[in-house]
This record gives structure tokens, C-alpha cells and sequence, in this order.
């Protein structure tokens, strides 16, 4: 098979986020195929021949995907948060004309991926697509990300970003949905310092958009707590040391199309907290203590039992490892390239 596969995404800034781990992983794997003929484009010109041309990134209010291809197209469509929640990710005139023009390119599309069973639902609500041209295949951590048993490698990726003894840890970025403010009061709450790791972090952006409102308000009030560690952008082999120095992990968010951070604490060995509603439940499993984002309180709880109980801390550990061991990187490979399949067939209509 001939797969043509935009890398766009690693050539831009979201190379070192989400949309750039992802690309980078499935490419990677879907080269250890014998059978397949990667050929990766930056511009759909760059193609003379393919069997399926795939798109691994959905932008909702930006021309990301074309109205026309002459190949059999796919695309990955991660989330639509923006969609479900406009308030905060308003669209804007330019932004509107442009998602008004995504989604009638979304009806030359073969067949759509996307991270999960929960985002599956949403792209079904707010953009109309017929639920047997999507496809949700889960997504796994990075191979890099692992148990250190090395103590001292611990001890040293410590004092070099002078982390306090006790923390929990958020990876990611500032946007709306990542529900920063609560996070950091829940942390404060329960007496523990809370570590921040994302490049967005030390971008900022515009403050004035309504998606940066809550960290707008998250500077105001914390830019200068002792107990706050902004750390920003950090290189993958510091990121598993630094995840399996925290004794929690905190994804309370109130809205994810997957939740990557929850595998990588669980394939560490490290306790998750994250949230009750959208695809969270579906990744963490019984894994992870579920909360109610909206409540500061049941966020707050739920650290001070994983700090304090030693026997729940190390079942959530135990059901963590139970519960990553189900995903990787080949899985994800062979789903997609099923669905390749699915598509040169010509079967996606014949699906129920």
C-alpha cells in the first residue's frame, strides 16, 4: 500500500505538542510495515501516486484539510472542544468562513480517526458525520516513558530543577479546557506544591482571548506562590524523570479527545487524578481516582488520599500498570492501517 501522510505538523509549532507526537509516533510505526510506502508531504502537490493520502491533524477554524484530493483521503480529527464549548474558543468572522469550509471538505473524506469513543460522539453531534466513517483508536505513550528505578537519577533531575520533596504534576497547556485554576487551588488546598510543564507555559499568548482567561487569572494570583513551579517546555528525557518524581498526577480537565498524560503517569508508576466526564474515564480505566473538575473540593480530597493512604496509592499504581499495558504504539499502527485497508476496499459504506 502507498500512504501518503502530511508531517506538516512536525514542522511548526506543534511539533513539541500533542498533533507532533502523535504524527511522529504513527509515522514511526507504521514504517516498521513491510508492506506499506510511507511517503511523507508538506503539500498535497508533493504526491504523484497513492492508494491513501492521510491527514493526522483537524484544524476546526483553519484550511488544514482540502476540498479535493485525487487520492482516497483520511483525516484525524483529535477533538472538537472548541465546538462544545464556543464561549471560550469563539471562532471569530475569519474562523467561522474557515470552519464553514472544513467541514464540506469533511464530506470528500473517506474515513475520519480520531483519539477516542467520547470524541467519536462529539465530531458525531457537532459536525454531522455519519458514525460509520469514524473510526476511534486509542493512543498509547511514547516508548520513552518508563519506570526509573535508578534512584539517583531521580535525586539528580531534582535539584536540577530545584523540585521540592513532595509534588503533583500537570503536563500541558494553558488552554481553557485544562482547567488550570482549579488544579492549582486543589493542589494548594491539600498542602502539596504543584509542578507545570508545557511550552505554553512561557508563550503566554494573548491574555485577552476568552480560551486564556483562567490563566490570566492563574498569573494574577500565582505567579509568585512559592509552592508554584512553572517549568515550561521540557526535553522528553527530563519529562520521565521529572513524571516519575511526583507523587500525583493531575489531569482534571473538563474536556479531553484523549488524555496522553494519564498513560505516561500510569507506564511510570505514578498515581492519576483525573476527571469523571468526557474521554478521561475511558483512557484511565479504574486506574485513576475520577473527580468532578468543577469541584476544587473533590479535586483537593482525592490528592490528600492518594498523600495519605498508602495502600490506595499503590493499588492505583497497580491497576495503572494493569491498565497502560493495554495500549502501545503498534496497536495504534495496526488499527490505522485496518482502516487503510477498510478504505482502498471501498468498505466504509458498508459499515453499520
Amino acid at each position: 500500500m502507498r500512504i501518503a501522510i502530511c508531517s506538516s505538523p512536525l514542522l511548526d509549532g506543534h511539533n513539541v505538542r500533542g498533533i507532533g507526537t502523535y504524527t511522529k509516533n504513527l509515522i514511526k510505526s507504521l514504517r516498521g510495515y513491510p508492506d506499506l510506502n510511507i511517503q511523507e508531504f508538506s503539500n498535497i502537490n508533493e504526491v504523484k501516486m497513492a492508494d491513501v493520502v492521510h491527514y493526522p491533524y483537524f484544524d476546526l477554524f483553519q484550511k488544514s484539510l482540502p476540498f479535493y484530493t485525487k487520492f482516497p483521503t483520511i483525516v484525524t480529527i483529535h477533538d472538537v472542544i472548541p465546538l462544545a464549548y464556543p464561549k471560550s474558543y469563539p471562532a471569530g468572522i475569519k474562523g467561522s468562513f474557515n470552519k464553514h469550509l472544513q467541514v464540506l471538505s469533511l464530506k470528500n473524506v473517506k474515513a475520519i480517526i480520531t483519539d477516542s469513543k467520547a470524541s467519536k460522539q462529539e465530531i458525531i453531534k457537532y459536525l454531522k458525520v455519519p458514525a460509520k466513517k469514524i473510526f476511534p483508536i486509542a493512543l498509547a505513550p511514547a516508548d520513552n516513558f518508563h519506570k526509573i528505578t535508578d534512584s539517583q537519577r531521580l535525586t539528580n533531575i531534582k535539584e536540577k530543577y530545584s523540585l521540592p520533596e513532595k509534588f503533583a504534576l500537570f503536563v500541558g497547556s494553558v488552554n481553557w479546557n485544562k482547567n488550570i485554576l482549579n488544579l492549582t487551588k486543589a493542589a494548594l488546598d491539600a498542602g502539596i506544591d504543584l509542578v507545570l510543564i508545557g511550552k505554553s507555559f512561557q508563550e503566554k499568548g494573548n491574555l485577552e482571548h476568552p480560551e486564556m482567561k483562567n490563566f490570566k487569572e492563574f498569573l494574577r494570583l500565582y505567579s509568585n506562590n512559592p509552592k508554584i513551579h512553572i517549568l515550561g517546555f521540557m526535553d522528553n528525557e527530563d519529562l520521565v524523570a521529572v513524571t516519575n518524581s511526583a507523587n500525583v498526577l493531575l489531569l482534571p480537565s473538563i474536556a479531553e479527545g484523549f488524555g496522553l498524560p494519564i498513560l505516561e503517569a500510569q507506564v511510570c508508576g505514578v498515581p492519576v487524578i483525573t476527571s469523571n466526564i468526557s474521554s478521561m474515564p475511558e483512557v484511565a480505566q479504574n486506574g485513576a481516582l475520577l473527580v468532578d473538575p468543577y469541584s476544587i473540593e473533590d479535586i483537593s480530597k482525592a490528592i490528600i488520599k492518594i498523600i495519605s493512604e498508602e495502600k490506595t496509592r499503590n493499588e492505583l499504581i497497580k491497576l495503572g500498570y494493569e491498565n497502560v499495558s493495554k495500549f502501545s504504539w503498534e496497536k495504534v499502527a495496526q488499527e490505522t492501517v485496518d482502516v487503510y485497508k477498510i478504505v482502498i476496499q471501498g468498505a466504509v459504506s458498508k459499515r453499520i
